[in-house]
């Protein structure tokens, strides 16, 4: 036995004999699940017996379990460690596994000291064990009374219980006493919580120095539910302050405000951010009570009321807005389904025929002569215009052309003439000719042959090419303007105005333009047909070397200007080229200089001629 006068708690530990054998080995005996009791005292909890008794019915028990004599009945023994084994056992002879009914067991007869046997076997339990803040204060609670009983018999322990209870622990001294707190002070309704694991230690420690008839008025207010402990402690800071949740407000009616428990309830689940409340500002002049979003939920049903007619207002007034903006969609609609309805009526379309735009499927012609009439729903409903021509593109275009019998370019709207290029006594006789030929789309050269079999053109078409720097430029017309530099060729578009060059819209004076060829670009829309100069290359093709509308393609790879739809009804032209399928930015001048995609919708586009480098680059600054 150790020496009483001093304590180290290890040592003395280890000096306990643990068995009375003759030899003092530990014998196994094997005795009926039956005869086998639990302790009383245990505090353990008794967690994951499936997962256990799974591991048994495999392996078998690999521990016996340790017992002694019962006090009351010789006959059975009492678990001294070894709980959750006994536990798991029994599930499994409930489940049918008598093979397991004889259980290995070690059976300690206690010889000195009690309570350092008791003690030992604590002090082991640290090691093997997971222990819960729960199962940790009912042990240091156990611990204390022990080594009190120790003391009693003669023990002389220097230092501080605390210290020596946080040692056969094993945990720290602070820990063990906020454990000592809880154990006290925490009200039964929420230790309840702790012992099942469901209360965390902050919060408990938090609760537990709060008055407990506080305590019982948060779990009353809560129904049951539990605080987080940054919430917890927060209410603690707020009570040693002085707060109370007993409002010293006065209604409208000029009654006493009686909410404070749902001010206290709201303290105690709002989240971090929304602050607290405390029943010192009224619910109608609460901030919280105003916010645009994430509104305090525990207001008083005036400040409801109010919150209410402010929201009915501002929904009033946002829909007051979108009817204002829905009646310009709906008059820009109305025009273009007044231009469509024309084609549509000299085509003699059916009124239940859908018009394939890029609105679910088409849209019946008698809702179109309804927009054209100026017949419309709700315009607050409206957050864009319909049947734009750039939402109805690709094969979409071909289709509806076909339809309606009309060309690309008026669907566009780059000319007010249904079928531009025929005259008007011979545009049925055309229609015929072009319904009964087969267009093939291999080449281009075959469309462009029945384009010119159909079309006549009602002036002579200009030619699109490259002057030299030397040819004054036509004033107050667009030009592009050419150069080729080590970074390889530089457009602008400008305006002459007859003595300098100026902007596209003529507002700034382009000083310094450099360049060595120009080319005047047709005008979008205008009906002015165009051919592709050196005029060998382009005998015969009128309109395809000019504007071309969105949905069509080049037919082989190519440099080209065209106008792309960035959204909202903004029209951005930019110098280009077309290779595989797709308009591409441009990053130099060789064949392979082939930039990032352009995901933009292509409105319109033009074939730039090739540029004869015959001009030298120098000495071409505009004075």
């Amino acid at each position: 036995m150790a020496d009483k006068k001093g304590f180290v708690l290890a040592d003395l530990l280890k000096d306990v004999p643990k068995l009375d054998t003759a030899d003092g080995r530990e014998q196994i005996e094997y005795v009926d699940i039956g005869q086998i009791e639990s302790d009383p005292g245990n505090f353990y909890n008794l967690v994951q017996l499936e997962e256990l008794a799974s591991n048994i019915a495999v392996v078998g028990l690999q521990q016996p379990l340790r017992v002694r004599t019962s006090e009351e009945d010789p006959e059975k023994v009492v678990v001294v460690s070894g709980h959750r084994r006994q536990a798991a056992l029994k599930l499994l002879i409930k489940e049918g596994r008598e093979d397991l009914r004889e259980v290995p067991c070690i059976r300690e007869h206690v010889t000195g000291s009690a309570a350092l046997q008791e003690l030992r076997l604590i002090y082991g339990n640290s090691d093997t064990r997971v222990l819960s803040s729960a199962e940790l204060a009912k042990q240091a609670e156990r611990v204390e009374v022990l080594l009190y009983q120790l003391k009693e018999e003669g023990f002389e322990f220097p230092g501080r219980m605390r210290d020596h209870v946080a040692q056969a622990c094993k945990i720290s001294a602070p820990k063990l006493a906020r454990l000592k707190v809880i154990r006290e002070n925490l009200i039964p309704e929420y230790m309840n919580f702790f012992e099942k694991d469901k209360l965390p230690e902050q919060t408990a420690y938090a609760m537990a120095r709060l008055p407990r008839d506080f305590q019982l008025r948060i779990f009353t207010v809560l129904s049951d539910k539990i605080p987080s402990g940054d919430k917890a402690e927060r209410v603690l800071s707020k009570y040693s302050e002085g707060w109370r949740w007993e409002p010293q407000l006065t209604c409208p009616d000029g009654k006493a405000c009686k909410r404070g428990d749902t001010f206290l309830r709201r303290d105690c689940e709002a989240p971090g951010w929304a602050g607290f409340c405390g029943g010192n500002t009224c619910c109608l002049e609460c901030d919280q009570a105003t916010a645009k979003y994430s509104p305090c939920e525990r207001m008083c049903s005036k400040a409801k009321a109010q919150r209410k007619e402010a929201s009915d207002q501002a929904k009033e007034e946002e829909h007051k807005r979108k009817q204002k903006h829905g009646r310009k969609y709906q008059k820009e609609t109305q025009g273009y389904a007044k231009r469509l309805l024309r084609a549509i009526e000299a085509a003699g379309v059916p009124e239940d025929t859908r018009i394939d735009f890029d609105y679910y499927g088409g849209i019946p012609v008698s809702t179109i002569r309804q927009w054209a009439a100026g017949e419309f729903d709700d315009p607050a409903n409206w957050l864009g215009a319909r049947l734009q021509p750039s939402k109805c593109g690709g094969d979409r275009m071909i289709e509806l052309s076909k339809l309606l019998h009309c060309s690309t370019d008026f669907l566009i709207g780059l000319t007010e003439d249904i079928r531009p290029g025929l005259l008007q006594e011979e545009r049925e006789d055309s229609m015929e000719t072009l319904e009964e030929q087969t267009v093939s789309a291999d080449s281009w050269d075959d469309i462009s042959e029945i384009l010119d079999q159909a079309a006549i053109p009602e002036k002579p078409a200009r030619r699109i090419r490259w002057e030299a720097r030397g040819l004054t430029p036509p004033v107050d017309k667009l030009i592009l303007t050419y150069q080729l530099t080590n970074d390889g060729p530089t457009y602008r578009p400008a305006l002459w105005d007859g003595s300098k060059f100026r902007s596209p819209n003529g507002k700034k004076e382009l000083a310094g333009l450099q360049y060595t060829h120009w080319l005047e670009v047709p005008v979008p829309g205008s009906g002015e047909t165009c051919q592709m100069d050196p005029p060998e290359l382009a005998e015969g093709q009128l309109v395809i070397c000019g504007w071309m509308p969105g949905g069509t393609f080049p037919a082989e790879p190519c440099e080209v200007v065209a106008d792309f739809d960035v959204g909202n009804g903004t029209i951005i032209r930019q110098i280009c080229c077309y290779f595989d399928g797709h308009f591409n930015f441009r990053t130099g001048s060789g064949p392979t200089d082939i930039g990032a995609r352009i995901d933009a919708q292509a409105v319109r586009w033009m074939l730039l001629p090739a540029v004869e480098e015959n001009v030298s680059n120098l000495d071409t600054e505009e004075d």
